[in-house]
């Protein structure tokens, strides 16, 4: 797993990504099997961006956006680990993808496991399936 680390990553997947707009996070995930990713008129930049995705040895690269609104810091440090956790526990179903999390108000109350059913809805992946093992 490798995780983004610029604005323009994190742009390109908030640019071309598909959105999910739920309760306690906004998810940004973007498919690298695509069809229109090859077939689409990228600007240099973007292609740039693009091929170091497809070319990375890595399977999976997420992004984590927990704003300084959202609790103190041990609260905002919690909600990655958690993102993390989910991360590592999905990753052979999160192949060849790249996912943004956006924390929002109010997921510093919710449970992990109300947090990994509201990610897997909106992935549209089953609970049991693929977990590692």
């Amino acid at each position: 797993m490798r995780t983004l680390k610029n604005k323009a990553e994190f742009d390109f997947v908030y640019k071309n990504g598909r959105r999910y707009y739920g309760d306690f996070l906004n998810l940004y995930a973007l498919n690298l099997s695509y069809n229109f990713l090859h077939t689409k008129n990228f600007s240099y930049k973007e292609k740039k961006i693009l091929n170091h995705f497809l070319l990375s040895p890595q399977e999976f690269v997420y992004g984590l956006s927990v704003s300084k609104k959202i609790g103190n810091s041990p609260q905002r440090n919690l909600i990655k680990r958690r993102f993390r956790a989910f991360c590592r526990i999905y990753k052979n179903s999160l192949e060849r993808m790249v996912l943004v999390f956006m924390a929002k108000n109010g997921i510093e109350q919710v449970s992990y496991s109300d947090l990994e059913n509201e990610i897997l809805k909106a992935l549209r992946i089953k609970k049991n399936d693929n977990k590692k093992t």
